[in-house]
């Protein structure tokens, strides 16, 4: 039996039962051109040649767009799926969801791995899960949502607060702990402690949820101290009603929202970045505050989610409440006072994921997962397996 209540080193939970050989690897999920926490996890397994390393591969069953344009992707990803569970050998269906219209999409393909005969990870993202079962959710769709859950082979959570959640829904659920995983970056041509323009960088999407609108409040008390700096909110969403916002508090001039970045425009904001910023309400594993830490920065976060697993107030960052716009503007006034501070705290947050959140650990663990279902390496890499829809997209 694997005991959940670590995430170093774990031992077997699966069942017998539960445990059906498997040989190959049909993971879904959404568009990989798209945005978003579950792209980003997808793309780095990808990048870092998942599928070299296991035969299968990847369908999306969503794309962003037009409802339209939505249902099709999920039509579309449903046949992909059905053709891969007739057409792969002995599959392992994993399963990538967040909550909502996420959810409801991703439980067909369960339903569909049941029918097949085929065991299936659900595989737990997003910050607003609990939200979605218990406030969102009338009865029939909470006993749907347990069903699901409960006839997973395994339930993959992104940190321990996460796993206890998910027990919380179904109590003898498999739910183990996989935390999110990035690429180390090479910090050789990094340098931020310049007398030039300094930047406060803020990456997810820009609404209340996510802390958007208290952070351009925090900036806007401290803006006049540190004439120098500037505040970035790079992604998607309610991009003008920010920029309205931050005119309310006569900052325009100091905020930029240049929306979803690229790969290289986003490695270029955080080599330049001085202090990295998320004050979210409610997160899972945020891939965008792991990315900022593996390229050295101070970074300021609330303890949502799995954040208090990463963050450690006064060693790797700052930690303060959901919506405390005076601990927040107080934390950036602190950090941006004192580049010893900025420079110790940058360090030892490029060291956590170095020691704890790489993706090669990641991969690592993935890969004893998989081999549980009795899936085994490929011998030969020469021909890697690809995506059903291979694309490259942008976060």
């Amino acid at each position: 039996m694997i005991d959940c209540s670590t995430t170093d080193s774990p031992k077997e939970v699966l069942t017998p039962a539960r445990t059906i050989p498997c040989q190959s690897v049909l993971m879904v999920g959404t568009d990989l051109g798209g945005t978003g926490g579950i792209r980003a996890v997808v793309s780095g397994y990808v990048a870092a040649g998942l599928f070299d390393r296991f035969a299968g591969t990847y369908v999306a069953t969503h794309r962003p767009g037009s409802p339209w344009t939505k249902a099709r992707a999920a039509l579309r990803g449903w046949w992909r799926v059905a053709l891969s569970l007739a057409r792969l050998d002995a599959p392992l269906v994993h399963v990538q969801t967040a909550s909502r219209a996420s959810f409801w999409r991703k439980s067909i393909v369960c339903l569909m791995a049941r029918a097949a005969g085929r065991p299936y990870i659900l595989h737990v993202h997003g910050g607003e899960f609990m939200k979605f079962y218990e406030r969102e959710c009338r009865p029939p769709a909470q006993r749907y949502i347990r069903y699901i859950i409960a006839h997973a082979a395994l339930v993959i959570a992104l940190s321990e607060q996460w796993r206890e959640r998910l027990l919380t829904i179904v109590p003898t659920a498999p739910v183990e702990v996989l935390p999110n995983g990035v690429t180390l970056p090479d910090l050789a041509a990094v340098s931020r402690d310049g007398d030039g323009e300094q930047t406060l960088l803020f990456v997810g999407d820009l609404n209340r949820a996510k802390g958007t609108y208290d952070l351009i409040r925090a900036f806007a008390r401290v803006a006049g101290r540190f004439p120098n700096l500037r505040l970035v909110c790079a992604g998607g969403g309610a991009t003008q009603a920010v920029r309205q916002f931050a005119a309310q508090a006569d900052i325009q001039h100091r905020v930029a929202c240049p929306g979803w970045l690229g790969p290289e425009r986003l490695r270029a904001e955080l080599a330049k970045a001085t202090i990295f910023v998320l004050p979210s309400y409610a997160e899972g594993m945020p891939m965008a505050l792991l990315e900022a830490m593996s390229w050295g920065l101070p970074v300021i976060a609330t303890p949502v989610g799995g954040v208090p697993q990463v963050v450690r107030p006064e060693v790797n960052g700052v930690l303060i409440a959901p919506g405390d716009i005076d601990g927040m503007s107080a934390a950036i006034a602190r950090l941006m006072s004192d580049p010893a501070l900025r420079s110790t705290l940058g360090t030892e947050a490029r060291r956590t994921i170095e020691e704890s959140y790489s993706l090669e650990a990641t991969l690592e663990r993935l890969a004893a997962i998989y081999r549980r279902f009795g899936l085994e390496p490929r011998q030969d890499r020469a021909e890697p397996a690809r995506a059903a829809e291979p694309q490259e997209g942008h976060r």
